[in-house]
């Protein structure tokens, strides 16, 4: 908070609100009595009072005598009439049904009333950030208003009109207080008059807490200065400490919350963050009168407050390095205000680095950092400890990161929820802390003094520097199979369960004969996209990835990086660099390519100081697959040979075939030397032949007959071979290879003959009687020169007449055990 030395104090020391002991006695101060019998007047604050059905809100009463000596000792009880919309106990409200009810409290014979409204709460309803921001768009509010009302909504203030009356999102940062803390000069009077209470430290005099809605006498003050003499507030210390834990009131409740937080930041949260290397918060020495009566950092538990907490600067003309005091929400249970605590002191040590640039404007890093310490503090300091339980505030704010991998690093958007994506982006200073040691944050701080941008400071910060790391957090961010189970992992390091989202879905065919999906040829910097395929459908059997980046990374030298994780038939996962392969195949007919998942993850680690920017790739990124076989055919075929001049049946070849892929071309890692830049494509092009026929000839010729068989054979494997094109994007430098590959994807082609020559049977006349003998020729052709294709249902099959000889074959594609 900033301090005008010399200006007007607050004269305003009666004005002090204990916090309501509710319908039991509080425990009192030692050797001091019930002062009900003293109690001349109550006052309640806040005034009045707005609730949804659910919320709650904690009432102060200030209790003074006669004189006008405030009565810390004042047993106050509570009703509430009717009852039904509203219940109350010890001071505290909760909206329980839509109405009006008035609360009242007495002690003594004084008693005060004030009047609350409670609404109906609707879960489906935009929140308040998103009413408001609504208001603003269509013109319903200006600026000051929207600012005026987010801070009447943080802080439950019955100023807020009833129609922008929405559930406040909780959070860590009280961002609508910080805003007005840097607006605040600019606003107009009227505004400065409604809003300065809030500039105030909660303990002070005339203090948002301290002081009815709104208080009359700060009006003509601009910005108000601080007082010399909170009374109403108690504080948990020690001399030798670092800090002062204040709190509102004498309640056994409020001093057992402030005894916890100050063990909490003195014990363990200060001494963690500063054995780092990192700065102690400055001191606010130099604010003497202003300062909480030490120089020790103030720590405030505040009632009321919806979101977590704010460390506020003590010098608004030096936004690069200040003392601070922190404010903390009193209604945080134990494990969320250790966890603000973290935070908002981490904030405190970040003020005492003079910056080079002012420290609001670091934006997402500030806060990254910040949601970092509660990890560091409350995971790693109590491995192995048993006394103390990890805290996971942090836990909350990853979703948000994860749900939005695709925007950048130091993007400060917000989730559904009014989440800050930049607050989980504390899971890249957890994989960088866990990778290098957390001294680096020290050192990242210590950078932010020489250098304005948040990313070269980081950039600088890193061992390996960014563009090496970040691929490998792209990879532990995934964080489920097969990542989860590995060391490093955030579910292994921090028990985080969240899934990072993804472009996911079945690939399989589902009868179809190909399918193909594209993916996003776009990637802001630094940031990550995920795609997540599994496969069932046996007759998804050909699969191809186009990585659209390869000219990206190969020819442009840009740092992208595509990684794949795919699980084969056995469920064992196989991890791969795809980045400098432009084509990449699986062929799931065989056992060691069955890919049941696969997950590719695309990363571009590029950044500029400024922040954003994007690449875009060469080619649209695409993921193709059908039902063309890849490991075996089997089938049948039948040629008939019966020149014009015969007569009879001719010569038939009934075959059985079986074309199958080489046994040294069906590894999982196999590459085609004349394919370059491809992964597991070109084993399929070229099957082998082998089977058996049986032969049939019967044919007159002239005066005489020829005859052999039915007699049957076994194939010879150099009969012949079949060529295949499941698909046709792939290139080649040799020429024979790519003229085939121009070919439309699914065709093929074989021709299998037979040289080896049989004996014939002839009969006749006096002619025939000499030897003769006959090749078995051609067993089967498919075409002359324009390949059939691959039927839709998966099978090859068809018919062709050339010359004196008509072929027709049916294969099936199989698939290996």
């Amino acid at each position: 908070m900033p301090v005008v030395h010399g200006a007007l104090r607050l004269g305003l020391c009666l004005l002090t609100f204990v916090l309501a002991c509710g319908s039991t006695e509080p425990d009192p101060r030692p050797g001091e009595d019930d002062d009900n019998d003293k109690v001349a007047a109550l006052t309640l604050s806040p005034n009045g009072a707005t609730l949804l059905v659910g919320e709650a809100l904690t009432l102060a009463v200030l209790a003074v005598d006669d004189t006008g000596r405030v009565l810390n000792n004042a047993k106050v009880t509570w009703s509430s009439s009717p009852p039904g919309p509203v219940t109350v106990a010890r001071g505290r409200m909760e909206g329980v049904a839509p109405g009006v009810s008035v609360i009242t409290a007495k002690a003594g014979l004084a008693s005060a009333t004030l009047s609350v409204r409670v609404l109906p709460a609707d879960p489906f309803r935009p929140s308040s950030d998103e009413v408001l921001m609504s208001a603003r768009e269509v013109g319903l509010i200006n600026d000051e208003e929207l600012l005026a009302y987010r801070v009447y909504a943080t802080f439950n203030d019955p100023r807020l009109p009833s129609q922008y009356k929405a559930r406040v999102e909780p959070g860590v940062h009280a961002s609508a207080l910080e805003a007005l803390h840097a607006r605040f000069d600019s606003l107009s009077a009227p505004t400065q008059n409604a809003l300065g209470m809030y500039l105030l430290r909660p303990a002070d005099p005339g203090s948002w807490l301290n002081a009815p809605f709104p208080d009359a006498r700060l009006r003509g003050m601009g910005r108000p200065s601080c007082s010399s003499t909170p009374t109403g507030w108690n504080y948990q210390s020690a001399s030798s400490a670092k800090v002062r834990v204040w709190y509102q009131g004498t309640a056994k409740v409020e001093r057992e919350k402030a005894m916890m937080l100050f063990a909490a930041i003195e014990n363990e949260i200060w001494p963690r963050l500063t054995r780092l290397g990192l700065k102690a918060p400055l001191t606010d020495e130099a604010y003497d009168g202003c300062n909480g009566g030490s120089p020790q950092l103030d720590v405030y538990l505040v009632r009321n407050m919806t979101q977590g907490g704010l460390t506020v600067s003590e010098d608004r003309f030096n936004p690069k390095q200040a003392a601070t005091h922190i404010l903390l929400s009193a209604e945080l249970d134990e494990p969320s205000l250790k966890g603000s605590a973290a935070h908002e002191l981490m904030h405190a040590i970040q003020w005492s680095y003079a910056s080079k640039g002012s420290q609001l404007e670091q934006g997402w890093i500030r806060e990254a950092i910040a949601t970092w310490a509660i990890d560091y503090v409350y995971n790693t300091l109590l491995v192995g400890k048993t006394d103390v339980t990890p805290y996971q505030l942090e836990h909350e704010f990853a979703a948000c990161f994860m749900k939005t991998p695709f925007l950048a690093l130091e993007s400060r958007e917000k989730c559904q929820g009014g989440v800050g994506r930049d607050y989980g982006a504390y899971l890249f200073f957890q994989f960088l802390s866990k990778k290098y040691g957390p001294i680096f944050v020290a050192t990242t701080l210590t950078n932010l003094t020489t250098e304005a941008s948040s990313l070269t400071a980081l950039d600088s910060a890193v061992p390996d520097n960014l563009w090496q790391v970040w691929p490998l957090f792209a990879k532990a961010l995934w964080n489920q199979a097969p990542i989860d189970t590995q060391a490093e992992s955030f579910n292994q390091w921090d028990a985080l369960t969240q899934k990072v989202q993804s472009m996911s879905g079945s690939a399989d065919l589902n009868g179809l004969p190909e399918k193909q999906d594209d993916f996003p040829d776009e990637l802001s910097n630094l940031s990550n996209r995920y795609v997540q395929f599994t496969f069932s459908d046996p007759d998804t059997r050909s699969v191809l990835f186009h990585n659209g980046w390869f000219k990206n990374v190969t020819a442009s030298g840009e740092p992208i990086k595509v990684l794949a994780f795919w699980s084969d038939a056995n469920g064992t996962w196989h991890e791969e660099d795809w980045s400098r392969y432009e084509y990449i195949g699986f062929c799931r007919d065989l056992k060691s390519q069955r890919v049941q998942e696969l997950v590719i993850i695309f990363s571009n680690a590029k950044f500029e100081p400024g922040g954003g920017g994007t690449l875009k790739a060469a080619a649209t990124p695409y993921l193709k697959r059908n039902n063309v076989g890849c490991w075996k055919y089997q089938g049948s075929s039948k040629s008939v040979l019966k020149a014009a001049s015969w007569s009879g049946p001719g010569t038939t070849l009934d075959a059985n075939l079986e074309f199958k892929v080489m046994g040294g071309f069906a590894t999982a890692d196999f590459a085609h030397p004349s394919l370059p830049y491809t992964k597991r494509l070109g084993a399929f092009m070229l099957m082998p032949y082998q089977g058996d026929f049986t032969i049939d000839i019967d044919y007159v010729s002239g005066e005489c007959r020829y005859t052999h068989g039915p007699a049957s054979y076994a194939g010879i494997p150099e009969g012949g071979a079949m060529q295949l094109n499941p698909f046709n994007e792939l290139k080649s430098p040799d020429p024979t290879i790519q003229a085939w590959l121009s070919r439309p994807a699914r065709a093929y082609t074989t021709a299998i003959t037979d040289g080896r020559l049989v004996n014939l049977t002839v009969s006749g006349g006096e002619e025939c009687r000499r030897p003769a003998m006959d090749e078995f020729g051609s067993i089967l052709v498919t075409d002359t020169g324009s390949p059939p294709l691959v039927k839709a249902n998966g099978e090859m099959s068809g018919t062709l007449v050339t010359g004196d000889t008509s072929y027709s074959w049916t294969l099936k594609p199989q698939r290996e055990p």
